[in-house]
């Protein structure tokens, strides 16, 4: 076992008592809600902890990418949904090649596109099966709920042969503009609303929806019911973060994850220079409720005021004591982002470091997708 004091910094921290405690919880709730749990793994990137959740009742994994969704068939995970929607031959071609070990969905909101999705698997002999994706408000993906992409999917669906309709999927990433549980809610409530409508036209037109999948952790934690609802796709539960925080979804102290920083320079009472800037925490702000880019631990009277991409400025609201060589942890604003910035995960247990898991899903896979295949193929036989 390592201590603290023995790291290099920045490093990344996962406390795993924190950890294992939020999986449990989110497994309960999905449970209690009557829905299958298929979590989002780009929060993580980690096979160490996907298997945490597979064997908490986790049905399957979501995951961004085709190189994620690699990494973790690689990892004997063999149901997998990818969000983004696979254009390009590149995809196609790599989408293709992972139907032939297991269950794949993408999501797609265009007809094009499933056209092409129909072409690779009738050259291929392979069945991959889509999901349509709604735009509840997030303003990203996905045509709008209701008659009109019903009639439009109604059509798509019963062009395809070798490729299938297998439901809905929607995301609520405007609850990340709450600017308080309300919010949260009303969010949930359109996510819900936006698949529940649409698959009532759908079914109208006798077309079954199996699938109706939504999604956030902000909004798995206010969903008051299940109902029309089959699976939810949360990622960031895992670990949680400052954002999480600020929004009033959790306390602090169910923050698994943070990055370990040294005090490198201390230019006034009531400023501090840390090791770790944008290339260790991320520079995001998704909520206007976050005071800076990180939530110091232990200390409310730090903000993290300013990253540069090896330092973070702290600010303190009074004269701070805090010496230089001292190691500070920084919950960042941004789990997801910060942990593809990391090449490891420093498991922590009781201030030791316990374990080591590697972020082996990190990238996009340029140079180096032959090698996830070349993994994929032999953990297949």
């Amino acid at each position: 076992m390592v201590g603290l004091q023995e790291l290099r910094t920045p490093a990344l921290l996962v406390d795993r008592p924190r950890l294992l405690a939020n999986l449990r919880d989110m497994a309960a709730r999905a449970d209690a809600l009557g829905v299958a749990l298929r979590p989002h793994v780009k929060t993580h990137k980690s096979p160490a902890i996907a298997a945490l959740q597979r064997d908490g009742g986790a049905v399957g994994l979501t995951v961004a990418t085709v190189t994620e969704a690699e990494c973790f068939a690689a990892h004997g995970h063999r149901d997998l949904l990818i969000t983004t929607p696979p254009v390009g031959g590149w995809r196609l071609d790599r989408v293709v090649a992972l139907a032939r070990q297991g269950r794949i969905r993408v999501s797609v909101d265009d007809a094009d596109v499933v056209a092409s999705l129909e072409q690779a698997c009738r050259r291929s002999g392979v069945e991959v099966g889509f999901l349509w994706e709604l735009d509840c408000g997030a303003g990203r993906f996905g045509s709008v709920p209701g008659r009109a992409s019903a009639e439009l999917i109604a059509r798509v669906a019963d062009g395809v042969r070798h490729c299938s309709f297998d439901g809905l999927l929607t995301f609520p990433g405007h609850a990340y503009a709450a600017t308080g549980l309300g919010g949260i809610v009303a969010a949930a409530e359109d996510e819900r609303e936006a698949i529940v409508r649409t698959a009532d036209e759908l079914e109208a037109r006798g077309v079954e929806v199996r699938v109706r999948s939504v999604g956030s952790t902000p909004t798995a934690h206010v969903m008051s019911s299940g109902e029309g609802i089959t699976e939810m796709r949360p990622g960031n539960y895992a670990f949680y973060d400052a954002t999480q925080t600020a929004l009033g979804v959790v306390a602090p102290d169910r923050c698994a994850l943070s990055v370990l920083a040294t005090v490198v320079s201390r230019p006034s009472r009531d400023r501090l220079i840390l090791d770790s800037g944008s290339k260790a925490l991320a520079a995001e702000r998704l909520s206007t409720l976050t005071p800076g880019y990180g939530m110091v631990v232990a200390h409310p009277e730090l903000r993290v005021e300013r990253l540069y991409e090896e330092q973070a400025v702290v600010c303190s609201d009074r004269e701070c004591s805090i010496p230089i060589g001292a190691r500070v942890r920084v919950v960042p604003n941004h789990a997801c982002a910060a942990v593809n910035l990391h090449s490891e995960l420093m498991v922590l247990e009781e201030e030791e470091i316990v374990e080591r898991w590697a972020v082996e899903a990190r990238g996009w896979g340029h140079g180096h997708e032959a090698a996830g295949r070349d993994r994929l193929a032999a953990a297949t036989g």
